[in-house]
């Protein structure tokens, strides 16, 4: 084994970590290793900056700088006919089947807050409605349907979707397992068609701007927020470029219902020559998400503190919100606008949360503070919205694409219950959509792999669901999830 540097040979180089090495003398050679591997990780350097200019923030907008964005670039799923959403998504289908697009899942989270130290995609949601049972599981089988139904449409050569998942250094070799499992069992290509990558992760700070230690060995630090993609994905975009990529569709590894790849969404926004659009929701009364909007003319999503109570309220002559676009981290670019916005001159801002980050004082005791205490650093991916030259909203319906896992059971909003009641409710409602009649005082899922939108369910016309039907007979069970 190589011999840890000594203290001195580190600060030679880094001097910055003069502070984090006030133990080192104490540590065993790998506990040395550890934490000199870690420093080289942080760019400390920088980082020093990057607390520096976060504190300079833009300077706020004032009321008569936000606008709506225009309803020619805000079209809503609902209001559109059935034979323009087939045009869409035949679009969207189309691009599949060419091969030209990459899903990019941010992944990168821990499931710190559900109780649990595994990435939170990997997680077991007590559903079984995909191999796996875990949000990527889910996701995963959402990528093989729609490749089917790409290859039904193309039978020439049916395109594969590029499936990128961003980790972050703590979830990486979890998530890395089981992304290979799930690979497998589908049958896609691990090497040509999955890309795996780490977001980077960033030293925390004390409200002086120091750096923490959170044992004698390792230093505080988080991933870089989700804005950290373009950083993270700009060595992998030459290659992607020559597969053929020209779509990316990025999305929350924690939205259960996400339509990952969805073919109406892509296909909106190649006909509309968007180089940027995003999933949006209808605002609902005190909701605090952030609004998609225009700030001095550019799109941006503008938090509920900085829009104020009296706009956030506002509604128009038909009682809808002014600003009624609510963000849902679901976002399409093309290829051109990734190369653009992950060059090297392109360098998104930091943003500052005031935490309660637990620390090693100098004389080596772990201090767990009751209040913030100290800033994490994260850079929002919605930043590059205002380098868009053709900015679209595409607005959907909240109960069918968005049920995000964020909390413990015991919070009962955004938890495990509560995504399983929503992707029954969406089950339900395609079912009905397709003439067959539920009767059932369980929940029942449908298998993801049954249907990507509630197509091809026409087997189930006029027939009734319920526990014993779906246990029976043939017809009924190879589409449901049998508990």
């Amino acid at each position: 084994m190589i011999a840890p540097p000594t203290k001195e040979e580190i600060l030679s180089t880094m001097k910055e970590a003069k502070p984090l090495l006030a133990f080192y003398d104490e540590l065993s050679s790998e506990e040395k290793s550890k934490l000199y591997k870690q420093l080289c990780t942080l760019n400390l350097s920088e980082a020093r900056q990057w607390f520096i200019d976060s504190e300079e923030q833009r300077s706020p907008s004032s009321a008569e700088d936000f606008r709506p964005i225009p309803r020619s670039h805000h079209f809503a799923q609902t209001e559109l006919h059935e034979v323009v959403l087939d045009q869409l998504w035949n679009r969207g289908v189309d691009a599949i089947a060419k091969g030209e697009v990459c899903a990019i899942v941010l992944a990168g989270g821990q499931a710190t807050r559900l109780g649990s130290s595994q990435p939170k995609g990997t997680i077991p949601l007590g559903i079984n409605a995909a191999f796996g049972d875990s949000l990527l599981g889910i996701q995963a089988a959402k990528i093989a349907l729609l490749q089917a139904l790409a290859g039904e449409r193309d039978h020439q050569t049916p395109g594969k979707i590029h499936w990128a998942v961003m980790t972050s250094p703590g979830t990486e070799q979890a998530t890395r397992e089981h992304v290979q499992m799930l690979a497998k069992h589908h049958g896609f290509d691990f090497d040509e068609q999955i890309t795996i990558f780490s977001q980077d992760e960033i030293a925390a700070y004390d409200e002086k701007g120091e750096f923490l230690l959170g044992t004698k060995s390792s230093v505080v630090a988080s991933p870089n927020g989700n804005g950290g993609l373009y950083s993270a994905i700009s060595a992998q975009l030459p290659r992607l470029r020559a597969k053929g990529i020209k779509y990316f569709h990025v999305y929350c590894v924690d939205n259960i219902l996400c339509k990952v790849a969805d073919p109406h969404f892509i296909g909106f926004a190649i006909s509309k020559e968007a180089d940027v659009a995003t999933k949006c929701v209808a605002k609902q009364q005190g909701e605090l998400v952030g609004s998609v909007c225009l700030d001095h003319g550019k799109p941006r999503v503008v938090e509920y503190s900085e829009l104020g109570a009296e706009l956030a309220e506002q509604k128009t002559s038909d009682g809808k919100y002014l600003f009624s676009a609510g963000s849902i981290a679901n976002h399409f670019f093309t290829m051109d606008f990734m190369d653009k916005v992950c060059s090297p001159s392109s360098r998104l801002p930091y943003h500052r949360a005031h935490k309660k980050i637990a620390f090693v004082d100098s004389n080596g005791d772990v201090i767990k503070p009751e209040k913030p205490n100290g800033i994490k650093l994260e850079q929002f991916i919605f930043d590059v919205f205002e380098l868009s030259e053709r900015f679209f909203i595409w607005e959907v319906t909240r109960n069918e694409e968005f049920s995000p896992l964020k909390n413990h059971q015991s919070v009962g909003v955004d938890c495990l219950s509560t995504c399983q009641k929503d992707l029954a409710y969406v089950n339900e409602l395609w079912l009905n959509r397709a003439g067959a009649t539920l009767n059932s005082s369980k929940r029942l899922f449908l298998k993801t792999m049954a249907s990507y939108n509630g197509e091809n369910l026409q087997e189930l016309r006029h027939r009734e669901i319920n526990e014993q039907s779906i246990e029976t007979d043939h017809v009924i069970n190879k589409f449901f999830v049998n508990h």
